[in-house]
């Protein structure tokens, strides 16, 4: 169905009222809109990037119109043959750093259950925008499933590489380590220890990717455990992954 022109008109004026004056940018995007490229005219992976630039330029520019008839060609794709394609923007949406005012209105469209589709490396939504994002999608994500009383967990799903949402966040340095840290704290700490393909457990994976606050982190969460002698690829322990950064 046809997003609501208010909630796309909302979450746009919030937007546009912490930016400067963009009338340029407004004609530019509307221009831009008038020739929207289709999934048949090249690939579909470059079609679904560039719908999902239009509409992220449009949500800057505070273009409530052009927003909600972007959104259009998302939402009458979404089932049949151009199915894939929709769900491209949605995937280049969670992988995009400041893609969340347009998962924002995805979700509003389409339910949190968008958090759940898996792109064709076996990675979900959840784990693109944990590998991608800020904290504030994770808690964005965390009121969405609390507000619709899921029964499902999106931060236990595993990708094709056995990775887990905490694997994916542990890669991330957006933010100073925002996500992971976020993360930390919300789930139990045996989640340090999940194992990917690889053998390797969150905690290697942070030891390779993040800074020295977020080891010390997962030391508290640990409570004491010797955490940092667990083996993982190549029988490689954590301190040793330390060292190599």
């Amino acid at each position: 169905t046809h997003l609501k022109l208010s909630a796309a008109h909302q979450l746009c004026q919030h937007l546009a009222a912490t930016q400067p004056p963009l009338s340029s940018r407004r004609h530019s995007c509307s221009s831009m809109a008038e020739r929207a490229l289709s999934p048949s005219e090249f690939s579909e992976y470059e079609a679904s990037q560039h719908l999902f630039r239009q509409i992220k330029q449009a949500v800057a520019a505070g273009d409530e119109r052009l927003t909600d008839d972007l959104l259009f060609q998302v939402s009458e794709s979404i089932v049949g043959p151009g199915e894939d394609f929709a769900k491209g923007v949605i995937f280049a949406a969670a992988r995009d750093r400041d893609g969340l005012p347009v998962l924002r209105l995805l979700e509003m469209g389409h339910g949190v259950d968008i958090f759940r589709l898996v792109d064709s490396d076996g990675d979900s939504v959840t784990h693109l925008a944990a590998k991608s994002q800020t904290a504030e999608t994770m808690e964005f994500l965390k009121q969405k499933l609390q507000a619709a009383e899921a029964d499902w967990n999106p931060f236990e799903a595993r990708d094709s590489r056995q990775k887990t949402v905490m694997h994916r966040a542990a890669e991330n340095l957006t933010d100073h380590g925002s996500t992971f840290q976020w993360l930390m704290f919300e789930l139990e700490a045996d989640c340090l220890t999940d194992r990917d393909a690889n053998n390797n457990t969150v905690i290697h994976t942070a030891a390779e990717f993040q800074k020295a606050e977020s080891m010390q982190f997962i030391k508290e969460k640990m409570n004491g455990v010797e955490c940092f002698k667990l083996r993982g690829i190549n029988n490689m322990d954590c301190s040793a992954l330390c060292c190599l950064q």
